[in-house]
């Protein structure tokens, strides 16, 4: 297997496992702009018909404690050279409960459960080989303390609680700070990008330009659907190189929390050569620890 591949594998698989899922519940009734309660659109006073447009939402999440969650992470990472192709798939399951949040609904401390930590590599066609990571089957206690996350290792490998966890996912990153209506747009800058570069830079990217665009682009009662158009320009092995991202992120107006993710892009390594990778995430709220997804 190419020595790009396996690096980008061991860093974007160590950035995704160690991203929080972020349930956020909002108990307060149904959203302001829902179709019973947002302005009439009937003409009054001799004013101009037509659509009456939705007003400015915030998209930040609210924790709720004792929420849980599951979440489904995948990344899929497909590379052709001139004479072979080799296939990474991961997939990552956890199930995680909000223990305590502070006045403002901020996480302070989760509990969550590895139910499934696997990688598939493929050369060629066919099944590949599968082997479960060293996540398969832990259980962690992760809190927030001035700043830090301390891990405590519950079940499983006692060397976790060296490493280093996020308590939310590197998709909150996404969500614009003020409130926004269809249409906006908005800029990340390098800092809220940082998660996303690791595994650019893992493969010997050097990055020169960095731009991530995300548009509000459609708004319901239930949902809000921020579209992605990720471009980065810089090095490749000392030549120019060129890579795009498209994505997508549904946030959850009811729920207070970011329901699916799906980022999917590459670049091409020369002749008859290419790089693709695919990135994916689901969130539901859970009933309890057996409500097990079909």
């Amino acid at each position: 297997m190419p020595r790009i591949l396996t690096v980008l594998l061991t860093v974007v698989l160590g950035c995704l496992a160690a991203a929080c899922g972020n349930p956020r519940v909002n108990d307060s009734g149904p959203p302001a702009n829902t179709p019973d309660n947002r302005p009439d659109n009937r003409p009054a006073n001799n004013q101009p018909t037509g659509p009456v447009p939705w007003p400015a939402i915030s998209l930040q999440p609210v924790y709720a404690a004792d929420a849980r969650f599951r979440t489904t992470r995948t990344l899929r990472v497909e590379e052709l050279t001139a004479t072979e192709r080799y296939l990474t798939e991961s997939t990552e399951v956890t199930l995680t409960r909000v223990l305590s949040i502070d006045e403002r609904g901020r996480l302070l401390a989760l509990r969550r459960d590895y139910e499934l930590s696997n990688t598939r590599l493929t050369k060629g066609f066919g099944d590949g080989e599968a082997a479960a990571g060293i996540l398969q089957g832990a259980i962690l206690e992760l809190r927030r303390r001035q700043g830090v996350v301390q891990v405590k290792v519950l079940a499983g490998d006692s060397s976790l609680a060296r490493q280093n966890f996020l308590m939310d996912g590197f998709e909150l990153a996404l969500l614009p700070l003020d409130e926004v209506r269809q249409g906006d747009r908005w800029v990340l800058d390098a800092g809220a990008l940082a998660s996303l570069n690791k595994f650019i830079e893992a493969v010997g990217y050097k990055i020169e330009k960095n731009k991530l665009i995300c548009v509000l682009a459609a708004v319901t009662a239930d949902s809000a659907e921020i579209s992605l158009d990720w471009q980065i320009t810089g090095e490749f092995s000392g030549k120019p190189a060129v890579l795009g991202f498209e994505g997508t992120v549904v946030f959850d107006r009811k729920q207070k929390l970011v329901r699916q993710v799906s980022i999917t892009g590459g670049r091409p390594t020369g002749e008859g050569a290419r790089q693709q990778i695919e990135i994916g995430l689901k969130r539901r709220l859970t009933h309890g620890w057996l409500d097990l997804d079909d």
